[in-house]
């Protein structure tokens, strides 16, 4: 019987550490220590959806009809108030854009900031090292979302940025 009980025990344990630590805030998931933003639309038209994408200068590179769904974003400024320095800068990411059924599913990672080079000092000495990626920033050690006001106002602020390009793709415009 202790074989047993032991047995079970072992199993559990291991389909329990199976599981990947993951952290949400907004449309913003943690997955492997990787920030991304992702949201669910309905899909009513392919060819209509496919119209607004290339329109949008944002995601004027995807053409699911040739099927591109997948593209490394040109460089924009994240526009809101009382954001650090890092995010006063142009940022670029990796967007894809997958259908599934009759609903479609944006995602937004690898966010990046390509010109900022932070001020740092080592040994009285100042270093300009670019700093890169928007999870530098925003995850702690461990890969969970840091809760801070300037986390949480960046964060926002993108998942604002991003619902404004694709929100009205989708016919949910902001009333």
């Amino acid at each position: 019987m202790k074989k047993i009980a032991f047995i079970l025990l072992f199993f559990s344990l291991q389909a329990f550490s199976q599981f990947h630590k993951m952290d949400s805030l907004g449309s913003f998931y943690v997955i492997d220590y990787k920030l991304v933003w992702q949201k669910w639309y309905p899909l009513e038209d392919k060819a209509t959806l496919d119209r607004m994408l290339k329109s949008n200068d944002f995601t004027s590179d995807l053409d699911i009809s040739k099927f591109t769904k997948s593209t490394k974003t040109k460089p924009y400024r994240l526009i809101g108030d009382n954001l650090p320095e890092y995010a006063q800068h142009d940022y670029e990411a990796f967007l894809y854009l997958d259908i599934i059924g009759g609903r479609y599913r944006v995602t937004i990672k690898q966010i990046v900031f390509p010109d900022f080079i932070e001020k740092e000092y080592y040994n009285g000495r100042r270093m300009h090292n670019p700093r890169g990626t928007l999870e530098q920033y925003i995850l702690r050690q461990d890969g969970l979302i840091k809760r801070n006001n300037v986390t949480i106002n960046v964060l926002n602020t993108f998942d604002t940025a991003f619902s404004q390009i694709f929100d009205p793709m989708a016919g949910l415009g902001y009333e």
